[in-house]
């Protein structure tokens, strides 16, 4: 090989050697110092964020304290959860601070429709059984309570009132009211329909409603004293269901009188545990409906039963197997004719309550029955 040859080789290799060392060496350096200062930078400027951000470190704290309580003050405006033990006692505490008595409601499931900060709900199931812990979401919830009602208008308004300022919020989507044409006074004779709205959400944090129940456990046999061997009804109720309460008549624990009240010889209403002791004597000279209130308690072993009309208020013991009621009413003599009571009856005892209505007015009783609880039997 002349030396010429040789010396373009080694200039070739040369070039080679120097483009190899640049393409595998240089050049990734190169790449890597730049890499290096590009994170460098980033990492500058998160320094440079996070020195700004400690420089309002407790404007942030302040404003993060703030939301949090406007946060925990709107939630607070709905319960955690929809249970139906709390709705019971919601409806319960509705009739004793109004005039208004819940014939009947519904209680469907309640149904998850938003997540916040996600959304609205595709699959409501998928959220009911999802995550639980501190890194749950906060799920609302809605279920629509469909009341059938009676009351009068007073107790209505009342009603709304009492739902507009009730410590949860809830919506009332329809109303529908009608009133008893027939009845001595219109507007104490109502009665319809609501559909109410009520809302929750659930989430870290929110502990469900607990209500607080009291009431008596009841008897070990639900049948007893009502039902015999086989399923057929026996006791009392079998004596007095076989001539529809008329053996009431003759023997009873109280009676209610209702006449008309402008009557000469008597009270238009006149109830006793003694009809022949006036001492016994509860009685209204008004020409108009009148509220009754009968309670039957037990007390130290023994059983009492409570009647009261406005302010007038008699107790007498119970020494019978049950308690008789006998309301011996009348016909209405003209539409002025405005006298009848709306009668509450409590039975906290284990004793059944049979009442006998005898005469009554047909088109316009006299005598009604607007609550009652525990056992109580209207013939």
């Amino acid at each position: 090989m002349k030396d010429s040859d040789k010396k373009i080789l080694m200039v070739l290799a040369a070039i080679a050697i120097l483009v190899l060392t640049i393409v595998f060496v240089v050049r990734p350096k190169n790449e890597s110092i730049k890499g290096l200062k590009a994170e460098a930078q980033q990492l500058q400027d998160r320094y440079d964020d996070l020195c700004e951000k400690e420089n309002h470190k407790d404007e942030f704290i302040a404003e993060t304290k703030e939301f949090n309580e406007k946060f925990d003050e709107i939630v607070a405006d709905y319960p955690a959860d929809l249970n139906q033990e709390t709705t019971v006692m919601f409806m319960k505490g509705v009739e004793e601070e109004n005039d208004f008595i819940n014939d009947a409601f519904s209680m469907p499931e309640d149904t998850a429709f938003y997540v916040l900060g996600e959304g609205s709900v595709d699959n409501p199931e998928e959220v009911a059984s999802g995550e639980e812990g501190e890194d749950a979401p906060y799920v609302c919830s809605s279920n629509a309570y469909s009341v059938t009602y009676n009351g009068s208008y007073e107790g209505l308004k009342d009603y709304l009132d009492y739902i507009a300022n009730y410590k949860y919020r809830m919506a009332i989507s329809s109303f529908n009211i009608s009133y008893d044409a027939e009845a001595p006074t219109e507007l104490e004779e109502c009665s319809g329909s609501v559909v109410l709205n009520a809302y929750s959400i659930s989430g870290p944090g929110r502990e469900p409603e607990v209500p607080s129940v009291s009431v008596s456990e009841g008897k070990s046999n639900i049948f007893a004293g009502t039902l015999g061997s086989g399923g057929k009804t026996g006791g009392a109720a079998v004596s007095y269901d076989s001539d529809e309460g008329a053996s009431i008549a003759s023997t009873h624990n109280l009676i209610v009188l209702l006449n008309n009240a402008n009557n000469d010889t008597s009270s238009g209403i006149i109830v006793a545990s003694d009809e022949s002791n006036e001492g016994t004597y509860v009685t209204s000279s008004e020409n108009s409906v009148q509220t009754l209130s009968i309670s039957i308690d037990e007390e130290d072993g023994k059983n009492f039963v409570t009647y009261k009309i406005g302010g007038s208020e008699q107790k007498a013991e119970i020494l019978s197997k049950d308690v008789t009621i006998y309301v011996k009413s009348s016909a209405r003599v003209d539409s002025d004719d405005q006298n009848g009571v709306s009668v509450t009856i409590n039975n906290s005892t284990d004793l059944g309550v049979y009442i006998k209505v005898a005469n009554d007015d047909s088109t316009s009783p006299r005598f009604n029955v607007k609550q009652k609880s525990g056992t109580v039997k209207v013939y």
